[in-house]
């Protein structure tokens, strides 16, 4: 039970390092003077861990966590004033500091790896906003002489494919430059991976030679699928199905980089020497990768197998939107909805560190039963996981006394382990592409 502690003030302890550091987030102090109703640190608590309900509901129940509760209650218009004094950036800084308090970047037998790598996706998705006009134009929706386009933003992200972390993610605005906003991804992320150890993942919007230098400047590698179109006389030379191939650096292509520093360093290169692998689909079809990655640490089969695991940041972005709410918004402006979805953060990270755990947990019980093989494994139930926390993580985070937190992590265990979910390894299921809809009605009380 000591580990779990440790597990439990990990949190505790990088939501303390941003309260120490309040002047990078808060351009006005005096609205989080000390000794204030609802201080800097009940902001980032109550956010990280709310369940998606009317502000009103939320920062009653809020209050009930203290032992003096009428000395933290606060009126829900307070609240709206002041929560726009605050960065959105800072719900981001406290799940980094979270990844770093969990030495995300070590190796671990906690963490899996594919061949010693961690295999880290890059992707965006479409986020619905509310129907607003104003949220319209500050996201930048435009229509077409054809059709009204939905309310959305671009979000895009970094992901641990095989652990689930969300490493860094960034609302931009409505068909935002998706390898624009892969690039700062990227620098975000810069002291929380090994990259020498660790492999980026792409699909086809994100075929960019400065993305693959920038990469490569690194130390680090890539794995990105092509178009069929994408370096067509290059690959016309191409005879085998695992291939060197050398892409060249002609000007169209140079004229695309926008970093100053990689422009200049590659202007003075004739090509990227790169290696391409062919893969038949099911159906016929031929994939085409693309990689840095040489032949002596990773085969054919290899560079296929790691091109499949970028499926698992579509099955996370399924979370953060059907199990986290994340598009369930408390306020109608853009800093509010920044808010909303960096806050989910924390929370996220938090749920895969204990998913992580607890899986491991099964698995080694499960084996001493005689009950796993090399076919098969168990896995926790995550909806369950993410609901318990929902009841109960906040009270424990805003009162982390050793008996409550003895009391969470022994139930948390007990529900999460006792009737773990058998899985087959190596499932293929056929992807299902759903229609984008509104699941949310605005909730005109939360509005702020």
């Amino acid at each position: 039970m000591k580990g779990w502690f440790f597990m439990f003030y990990h949190i505790i302890a990088a939501i303390n390092v941003i309260v120490e550091n309040l002047r990078e987030f808060v351009p006005d102090e005096t609205k989080f003077i000390r000794g204030r109703k609802w201080g800097f640190k009940d902001f980032l608590i109550f956010a990280s861990f709310r369940n998606g309900t009317t502000n009103r509901h939320e920062i009653n129940k809020y209050a009930k966590n203290f032992a003096d509760r009428h000395s933290k209650r606060i009126k829900r218009q307070d609240f709206c004033q002041r929560r726009i004094y605050i960065s959105p950036e800072a719900w981001k800084a406290v799940s980094r500091e979270y990844l770093k308090e969990i030495e995300i970047n070590r190796e671990s037998v906690f963490y899996k790896t594919f061949k010693g790598f961690r295999l880290f996706a890059g992707d965006g998705s479409d986020f619905n906003l509310l129907e607003i006009e104003g949220l319209r134009k500050v996201f930048k929706v435009k229509n077409t002489m054809m059709k009204k386009n939905p309310a959305q933003a671009k979000f895009s992200s970094i992901m641990d494919v095989l652990n689930g972390f969300m490493l860094d993610g960034i609302l931009g605005d409505f068909k935002e430059d998706e390898l624009k906003l892969m690039h700062r991804n990227l620098k975000n992320i810069n002291d929380l991976v090994n990259f020498k150890k660790s492999i980026f993942i792409f699909d086809r919007g994100y075929v960019g030679m400065e993305l693959y230098a920038r990469i490569m400047e690194l130390n680090s590698y890539f794995v990105v699928r092509l178009r069929k179109d994408d370096y067509k006389k290059e690959r016309s030379r191409i005879t085998s199905t695992d291939s060197p191939i050398n892409i060249n650096l002609i000007g169209e292509r140079l004229k695309k980089f926008h970093d100053p520093i990689l422009k200049e360093k590659y202007s003075k290169e004739l090509h990227l020497n790169l290696r391409i692998v062919y893969v038949e689909l099911p159906s016929g079809e031929t994939e085409a990768l693309l990689t840095n990655l040489p032949q002596e640490i990773m085969t054919t089969e290899d560079i296929c197998q790691i091109y499949d695991y970028r499926w698992g940041i579509e099955t996370q972005y399924n979370t953060f939107k059907n199990r986290l709410d994340i598009e369930n918004y408390s306020g109608t402006k853009r800093i509010t909805i920044e808010q909303d979805i960096y806050s989910k953060f924390l929370f996220y990270n938090i749920f895969c560190q204990y998913n992580c755990y607890l899986n491991m947990l099964v698995n080694h019980h499960m084996r001493k039963k005689g009950k796993c093989d090399e076919n098969t494994e168990y896995q926790i139930d995550q909806a369950n996981l993410i609901r318990n926390f929902n009841d109960e993580l906040m009270k424990v985070v805003i009162n982390p006394t050793k008996r409550n937190i003895q009391q969470f992590t022994s139930y948390i265990i007990w529900e999460s382990t006792d009737e773990p979910n058998k899985i087959k390894k190596n499932r293929n299921y056929e992807h299902v592409k759903s229609k984008p809809f509104n699941r949310y009605r605005l909730n005109y009380q939360a509005m702020s």
